[in-house]
């Protein structure tokens, strides 16, 4: 088994950043390996230490996509209803992607189903299930959200929505409404009350 050093990570980490940011500016086709090693100053043998191919780096933009949307998740406090706190956590991940735009996207979704990930290729971990279950159960409590299923049923099912809306997004190459249709099938599983429904003040 590879042992990484905190080294090594760090060099993994400069070749996901830079290949992102050429991928951004270039698309994603026209970047080569050699292009992505330059940028990061590391040797090509460096880049296929960590990474068999261009495609399966995309492997790793997937991780980034989940690392830098937890980042940007606010702290779950303060006025906002549940079910919009449930919204946020959504949100974050749903705009990381639009940054990094369907071209990218659609690339970590192949990379994924080739490496056989496609099952994990989940942002919600244990630990941010958890809390969001918390939040679908204090929602059902208070009466902002009327769908009487389990939380966690809830929970998987509302994800199960939201990344068809994104591979749809993916697929249509950023045609369609991301931040607009998953917030109508938010509130078609939910079945908000009155006054909670997430619109257009919400994106």
């Amino acid at each position: 088994m590879r042992t990484i050093s905190p080294k090594n990570n760090n060099t993994r980490a400069l070749l996901v950043k830079n290949a992102i940011e050429l991928f951004k500016e270039n698309g994603t086709a026209s970047v080569s390996v050699k292009e992505i090693c330059d940028k990061a100053a590391v040797t090509r043998n460096a880049f296929y230490y960590y990474f068999e191919s261009k495609e399966l780096l995309f492997d790793a933009v997937g991780d980034w996509v989940s690392e830098t949307s937890k980042e940007r998740i606010t702290t779950i406090s303060g006025d906002a209803s549940y079910y919009r706190h449930l919204w946020e956590i959504y949100h974050a991940y749903l705009k990381t992607q639009i940054e990094l735009g369907p071209d990218i996207m659609n690339h970590v979704c192949f990379s994924r189903t080739m490496k056989e990930r496609s099952d994990t290729y989940s942002y919600i971990d244990d630990e941010l299930a958890e809390t969001m279950i918390g939040l679908i159960q204090k929602a059902q409590e208070a009466g902002q959200i009327l769908n009487p299923s389990p939380a966690e049923k809830l929970l998987w099912t509302s994800y199960a929505l939201v990344r068809g809306v994104n591979i749809k997004w993916c697929f249509q190459w950023g045609e369609s409404d991301l931040i607009g249709e998953t917030m109508e099938s938010l509130n078609d599983i939910f079945l908000p009350a009155e006054g909670y429904a997430l619109t257009e003040a919400d994106r």
